[in-house]
């Protein structure tokens, strides 16, 4: 049997798996040969292992697992025993330390308790005798010896303790070490053997590939603001439980799912049911409107696995990788690009009392940008975190950059329900928004403030009038003005029931809008 050193070369990292490739040339003889390859991650799948060797016939390949090769006394064996060995040692002797700290200071913080109880009964028995007119001899002297000695014994229990904690940290440490020495003590390793029947003796090409579980990978995105610039940045962030290193290899990131399978839906019943002819029943909901353009903004299946916009995508990383078998997540940079952005501020007061800084730009690069956390960094400094749906190639996306610290916004509303008359059969739902917005910065800001009214599907039974502009001046429930504050009127009314103001807020200023929108409904509706 030849042993053959064969490092991986290639790893494709799926959902939750990866294809690992590993490549080597060997000198063999002619005829029949049998290779073996160490270091093979035990939980490879059997029936995933292909072999193809270029100057020789591959006959057969096969796994071969075992658990604990060293107890019966090789050379790995002594030393995972000497290091438990000299584990446990260095466990009792923090364990023992630790143990002597506690009681020290537990008898340092009785000491300097019982001297703290002497001062205080001798200062009672002072003031006693100064009430008498009696002198006591060296008092000050006595009270400052008392007090030097409780400060000692303080500080000896302060320190005592101190220690005790170190050795604490430092059990809980070996203890980790220990409990890592005894895993690895039964771990189970794993080689390939290989038959191969050669023509005439020289070197071959062997490629050897096998699918393991226990691998998977993330997008991981970072966006640089500078000036009229935004740089984007995307990592494949890996995580590889595998049991094997892979140390400069070719790292590629697939969105393909195998996991889900081709398993047809169940077919179920879909039952339809007459409904007896009486009050209409109506509800208030919220609709996700499906768009194109602007990051994906269209609603999602939950399924596991990255949301690659219905095309299986693979994104290689740009120079050989490093990932360890530690469980621990590994950025690896698979793509960069530059494009201009366009900066404006934005408020959505029904959803956020904030004004939130806002860019749209254009994906400049040649592969998507997968569904996923973005970091965000501004002016060389961290801003924050968001995220981001699947962005094609060429398409516009915004990316949202917190609430500018100058600006305020405040949103009340108030409803009022008309009840109808005698001879009425309309119900009027009067609802007041109120918006008002503070500029403390120096800086006079152009903000675009989006509310929303809602959208009737049933316009003959319940309608949904927006008022005009003027129609309500701020005023109080009893007809009054009492705030002054200039109002912005000019506004823009766009699909699916979105109101849109432009405010230009000078420096140190406050401006107002005042919204006003009328839901009237039908006697025959219920619910509303």
């Amino acid at each position: 049997m030849i042993p053959v050193v064969a490092a991986a070369a290639a790893v494709l990292v799926l959902e939750d798996r990866a294809r690992v490739e590993r490549r080597v040339k060997v000198a063999v003889a002619a005829g029949a040969s049998r290779l073996r390859v160490d270091g093979v991650a035990p939980v490879l799948a059997d029936k995933s292992v292909v072999a193809r060797a270029v100057g020789a016939e591959v006959v057969d390949v096969r796994v071969r697992r075992e658990v604990a090769p060293w107890r019966e006394g090789g050379d790995d064996g002594r030393a995972v025993a000497a290091q438990l060995a000299e584990r446990r040692a260095a466990r009792e002797r923090a364990e023992a330390e630790r143990l002597a700290h506690a009681a020290r200071a537990e008898l340092e913080q009785a000491a300097a308790t019982a001297i703290d109880a002497v001062m205080v009964r001798a200062t009672l028995e002072l003031a006693g005798a100064a009430a008498w007119g009696e002198a006591v001899d060296d008092a000050e002297a006595r009270l400052t010896a008392l007090a030097d000695a409780s400060r000692g014994h303080h500080r000896a229990a302060a320190g005592a303790r101190q220690a005790a904690a170190d050795a604490t940290a430092l059990v809980a440490s070996l203890d980790a070490q220990l409990a890592e020495l005894e895993r690895g003590a039964v771990r189970q390793v794993a080689r390939l053997e290989i038959d191969l029947e050669a023509a005439a003796a020289g070197e071959i090409e062997l490629t050897i590939a096998y699918t393991v579980p226990g691998a998977c990978w993330r997008p991981y995105h970072t966006a640089t603001w500078q000036g009229d610039t935004l740089e984007v940045a995307t990592d494949a962030c890996v995580w590889n439980a595998t049991g094997e290193d892979w140390r400069d290899v070719e790292l590629g990131c697939s969105t393909a799912r195998p996991s889900l399978g081709a398993t047809p839906p169940m077919l179920v019943d879909d039952p339809l049911r007459v409904q007896a002819k009486g009050a209409l029943m109506a509800q208030v909901r919220d609709d996700v409107i499906a768009t194109t353009g602007l990051g994906g903004a269209r609603t999602l299946a939950q399924v596991p696995g990255v949301d690659d916009g219905g095309r299986v995508q693979v994104l290689t990383a740009g120079a050989p990788a490093t990932v360890l078998a530690d469980g621990r997540p590994h950025r690896v940079r698979i793509g960069a690009w530059t494009t201009p952005v366009e900066a404006a501020h934005v408020a959505f007061p029904e959803l956020a009392a904030a004004v939130i800084v806002r860019t749209r730009a254009v994906h400049a690069g040649a592969t998507p940008l997968l569904a996923g956390p973005v970091d965000l960094v501004r002016d060389g400094g961290y801003t924050g975190r968001t995220s981001i749906l699947y962005v094609a190639p060429g398409e516009r996306f915004e990316l949202g950059w917190g609430a500018d610290p100058a600006l305020r916004l405040s949103r009340t509303a108030r409803e009022k329900r008309d009840e109808p008359g005698v001879f009425g059969s309309w119900t009027q739902l009067r609802h007041r928004i109120a918006i008002r917005l503070s500029n403390l910065g120096a800086t006079a800001r152009t903000i675009t403030v989006t509310e929303r009214i809602p959208v009737s599907e049933l316009p003959d039974k319940v309608e949904v009038v927006l008022r005009p502009a003027d129609a309500w001046q701020l005023e109080d429930d009893d007809g009054v003005i009492r705030d002054r504050t200039p109002r912005i009127t000019a506004r823009t009314v766009g699909d699916h029931g979105m109101v849109s103001w432009t405010v230009e807020l000078p420096a140190r200023q406050r401006r107002a809008i005042a919204h006003e929108y009328v839901v009237k409904v039908h006697g025959s509706v219920q619910g509303l």
